[in-house]
């Protein structure tokens, strides 16, 4: 699922994540190199990685849960196979 660059706009200029001006120039960017606008906000610095991940996820409705941390039994990392696992939307 993607989030609507224009509601990401509204939602970072709303949460105080991003400056306006931020915004504008990473839009300007994002237009001429055809990337998203969190792609280039989160690549230049302007906002970490995980309060983008924790935007969109509010945006989308979905619980944002880091695992980072986590350790996983190994038992059931082997339940899915790895090619499916690399995945970045398979969650063991």
């Amino acid at each position: 699922m993607q989030v609507d660059q224009k509601r990401l706009k509204l939602f970072l200029l709303d949460s105080g994540l991003a400056a306006s001006k931020d915004i504008s120039e990473a839009e300007k960017k994002a237009k001429k190199t055809s990337r998203d606008l969190d792609d280039i906000l989160v690549s230049e610095g302007k906002i970490p990685e995980d309060d983008m991940r924790r935007l969109q996820a509010y945006i989308l409705g979905i619980p944002f849960v880091n695992l980072e941390k986590e350790k996983l039994d190994t038992k059931v990392l082997n339940l899915i196979p790895e090619p499916i696992a690399r995945n970045p939307t398979i969650v063991a």
